[in-house]
């Protein structure tokens, strides 16, 4: 028989959490490490008999959940295999908590050896290899695509295994080789495997997703996909030319979550620097417009402006969606058009004709008071390569060529090497550089998404929106972190963000209707997104820091 929420709540009473109204200043102060009340929770209910096979840890920015992770994998480490799988950029993450205090793999005087070294030398190598022996002893870590490799070779086995994946939204996709090997491998596995699967964001683009990851979960019954999740539990209602959407049978959903999740909102508001969000319209010129026009006719054949979010694909309309951002002088394409990018083409009064989403980025930027982090989904020709163009022509250099100084840049893309990152963000993040005077702009394409924290930005530009909120959620994350801006003035403690939507007068443009999607699919998710909250199994422990004042109350599970 499954637990219910107030028997949890009961059994779990000590770990019960009040309103926390602490300051900035307060929150942040450096205090001795110690095991958060969600960790600790987790940690005792997972190895109680309340609970099931597995569980969906919902925590979001600042919760601590990898650590909570460890926190529960500890305690099995001696009669269960701990197999972890993660992106491989996270990898590093994931063992410098292990090795943190969290986990506990680095000894006291290790610890201490390695804040006076640096990664060059020869002890502080020596360290990491002996703490890595000690790690693999114990957990088997994975990339995606090596796991994903592994279980088609059939070469993974689960069985008596912790299966702990972290970002499991990267997996789900009923159609993608990731999840189709991942659900076998789990469906093969016996009976004494268990399941931790991580998210902040566990329906990042359609909330179909939902059913996929708790069909991993190891229950007693699927949770229906696909088309049959949204007949089961969305109703479509025409709105003249629009559709509205409506969730059903919540009760019979309500059923599949029980025992399946947990949710944290993660560190209170108060930690985090204050964000103005900004829609920044760009009129484009006839110039930009007549270009954008001719690719429009070219690719929709047809009304392209479908109504209906739950059948649209995210991976048509590149072109206009790059012409958007740049159409180029000689009104060519490619590289051809690119090669026009250059001389008094470049200056303000001229890019306004071929961009007036870059003419606008630059004009911010020499007005903000600190670093600045520029996003696009494009990180060649119709995004950052061409936007690099512009920056170059009025100053700005390459930190990668010129090193640190006014008026710098850097690219954080696939194309760089883990050290090459590592020391752009070391001197981004300095301390010394809240002025932007040693690297003024990070420039950033879909690799940035994950894992990177910058402090003290006070710029976010995306330069197009995307089809789904919680990708544009994220890259606002890279800056508006837990405690970034705690050693700022209050004036400081701000980020402003910027979205850039080229538009025309009299119709709507292809970045109106990619933003008016994102809204209307973030709609739908929310209220899935809160029967999940409602269902967790400590809706009842957290709820004074998961609702705050002001806001919708949740109807907390019996």
């Amino acid at each position: 028989m499954k637990s219910t929420v107030s028997s949890i709540t009961k059994k779990f009473k000590k770990y019960k959490l009040e309103m926390n109204n602490d300051k900035m200043e307060d929150i942040c102060r450096p205090v001795s490490f110690k095991f958060q009340p969600q960790q600790l929770f987790l940690r005792d209910y997972f190895k109680s008999s309340l609970s099931g096979k597995g569980l969906l840890i919902y925590h979001k920015i600042g919760a601590g959940k990898t650590c909570t992770a460890i926190t529960i994998a500890e305690q099995f480490k001696e009669k269960m295999n701990l197999v972890i799988v993660l992106p491989a950029a996270l990898i590093g993450n994931f063992k410098d908590e292990l090795r943190g205090q969290c986990g506990g793999y680095l000894t006291d005087e290790e610890r201490k050896d390695l804040l006076s070294l640096s990664p060059q030398d020869d002890l502080y190598k020596k360290i990491l290899l002996a703490t890595d022996k000690r790690i693999d002893k114990h957990y088997t870590i994975y990339s995606y695509h090596k796991f994903i490799e592994l279980c088609g070779n059939n070469k993974i086995k689960l069985n008596n295994a912790l299966l702990i994946i972290d970002e499991i939204q990267n997996m789900i996709s009923e159609s993608g080789p990731f999840y189709t090997n991942l659900k076998k491998v789990i469906d093969k596995s016996d009976n004494k495997t268990r399941i931790i699967l991580l998210s902040a964001t566990p329906m990042f683009d359609r909330p179909d997703e939902i059913a996929l990851t708790l069909n991993l979960l190891k229950g007693e019954n699927e949770v229906p996909t696909g088309p049959d999740f949204y007949s089961s539990f969305v109703k479509q209602i025409k709105d003249g030319e629009d559709i509205k959407y409506e969730i059903i049978n919540k009760e019979k959903l309500a059923k599949f979550l029980q025992n399946k999740i947990s949710y944290y909102r993660g560190a209170q508001p108060q930690s985090f620097p204050k964000t103005i969000f900004n829609i920044v319209k760009c009129k484009m010129e006839p110039f930009q417009y007549k270009s954008y026009r001719t690719i429009m006719d070219e690719e929709t054949k047809g009304n392209f402006m479908g109504n209906d979010i739950l059948k649209l694909p995210t991976n048509f309309m590149l072109g206009p969606r790059m012409i958007s951002n740049i159409a180029f002088p000689n009104k060519k394409i490619g590289e051809k058009g690119f090669a026009s990018l250059v001389g008094s083409n470049l200056k303000k009064h001229n890019i306004v004709n071929y961009s007036k989403k870059f003419y606008k980025i630059l004009n911010k930027i020499n007005k903000a008071e600190g670093p600045t982090f520029i996003y696009s989904n494009f990180k060649e020709l119709g995004g950052i390569k061409s936007l690099i163009q512009y920056l170059e022509y009025h100053g700005y250099k390459n930190y990668k060529s010129f090193g640190e100084g006014k008026r710098r840049y850097a690219v954080w893309s696939g194309d760089e090497h883990h050290h090459v990152k590592e020391e752009i963000k070391y001197i981004f993040n300095k301390k010394e550089n809240a002025d932007g005077s040693k690297i003024k702009i990070i420039l950033g394409s879909p690799s940035i998404k994950e894992g990177v924290s910058l402090l003290r930005v006070s710029q976010v530009h995306i330069l197009e929106p995307y089809w789904n909120m919680s990708r544009m959620l994220q890259i606002i994350g890279r800056a508006v972190r837990f405690c970034s801006h705690k050693d700022m003035p209050k004036h400081r403690r701000q980020v402003e963000v910027f979205l850039y939507l080229s538009v025309f007068p009299g119709e709507k443009t292809i970045d109106e209707y990619v933003w008016n999607i994102a809204q209307k699919k973030q709609k739908l998710i929310s209220k899935f997104e809160t029967l999940l909250k409602e269902n967790a199994i400590d809706c009842k422990l957290f709820y004074k820091r998961n609702v705050y004042k002001n806001e919708e109350p949740l109807k907390c599970a019996m």
